[in-house]
């Protein structure tokens, strides 16, 4: 059986499939690094809030619930990992703020 993608012969190539009619449709952007963080860190506390409900279950087995805390522990290391590399940022982007107004640990008051 023959392919429709592949021409016949004696087939003229516009012919071959409405595939190649159809307009190609722009890429969406992607979102930008900040937004992907966020829905980054939503999807985390939303995981170690499952795993809290599973390590907390008394119907399941010690085993089980011993799995479920490594993966709590885990989850919660990524997370904070993530939060400490957000706090930098801002640390960071607020410092070149405070220098771009003239503002060093030289001029700002001491308490």
């Amino acid at each position: 059986m023959e392919q429709e993608s592949q021409p016949h012969e004696g087939q003229p190539i516009d012919s071959i499939s409405l595939v190649d009619k159809v307009p190609v449709k722009k890429r969406k952007r992607l979102p930008s690094l900040e937004r992907l963080r966020h829905e980054l860190v939503y999807q985390l506390r939303e995981s170690l809030r499952a795993s809290q409900e599973k390590m907390n279950n008394p119907e399941l087995s010690l085993a089980e619930r011993h799995h479920w805390t490594q993966v709590h522990t885990y989850t919660a290391q990524v997370l904070n990992t993530i939060l400490r590399d957000l706090q930098l940022k801002d640390w960071e982007k607020r410092l070149k703020e405070l220098e771009q107004n003239g503002l060093t640990h030289k001029t700002l008051p001491t308490h």
